[in-house]
């Protein structure tokens, strides 16, 4: 039988049993902290391993902090910040689905804010295996893309991640370029069955008049519409 001995915790100082160890002559105790303070100790590595996962995201600072909790709805955006919670949290519970959501809504209504709300609960989720998630601002991919043929750095690839945040679809300089870009993107999307947040300033059909019909086509399939009104700027209420 193990002999047992009292050690006192490296951690928290407390005193606690544990069992005794015999090496080349010399006892050691098994264990130097405490069951409290290695619990603690797990909850800090899941904690640092959940913040190298969000900065791996790639999430603008400017949108670091959007949590649901912060989100300050309107009664026009109570129901967007509804559905985002409720899709996010069948999200976690590991359901198999579908659709992600498409946000649409005039400029400043708050759809980058649920979008990166979306975005933290993934990745700071429980699900095993732990899901993968990359925020690309459509216009911003698109121009660093154009920058990559020549000496500027190439943009994150979205293939394989288990969602992708779309932010700003439609906003991007119409040319076909930019169009066969996009088409690509969204049918990879499609063909991986993997989740996409869509985040745009315009109705259905601007939309496909902006990125094409086969596009608009493959994004009804992919995601589920949105609406987020609101009847003041967003980021001027934040300001205020």
């Amino acid at each position: 039988m193990p002999t047992s001995l009292t050690a006192k915790c490296l951690g928290c100082g407390r005193e606690f049993a544990t069992e005794q160890v015999v090496l080349l002559g010399q006892t050691f105790a098994a264990e130097r902290y405490c069951d409290f303070c290695r619990e603690q100790e797990k909850v800090r590595d899941e904690g640092r391993r959940a913040d190298e996962r969000w900065t791996r995201v790639q999430v603008p600072s400017a949108y670091d902090g959007c949590t649901f909790e912060n989100f300050e709805p309107v009664p026009d955006t109570r129901n967007a910040l509804a559905v985002c919670r409720q899709w996010t949290k069948e999200f976690r519970a590991g359901t198999d689905l579908r659709q992600g959501l498409l946000l649409r809504g005039e400029p400043g209504a708050g759809k980058t804010h649920l979008a990166v709300a979306i975005l933290r609960e993934v990745v700071w989720s429980d699900r095993e295996p732990k899901p993968t998630a990359l925020f690309l601002n459509v216009p911003d991919w698109l121009n660093a893309l154009r920058e990559s043929y020549g000496d500027g750095e190439p943009p994150p690839n979205p293939s394989g991640y288990d969602l992708v945040v779309l932010d700003d679809l439609g906003a991007e300089d119409w040319s076909s370029w930019a169009r066969d870009r996009i088409y690509n993107l969204v049918n990879q999307r499609e063909q991986q069955r993997r989740l996409v947040i869509v985040t745009t300033n315009h109705e259905w059909r601007e939309l496909a008049g902006r990125v094409g019909g086969p596009t608009a086509s493959r994004l009804r399939r992919l995601a589920r519409e949105v609406h987020v009104d609101a009847r003041t700027d967003y980021r001027e209420r934040e300001a205020a």
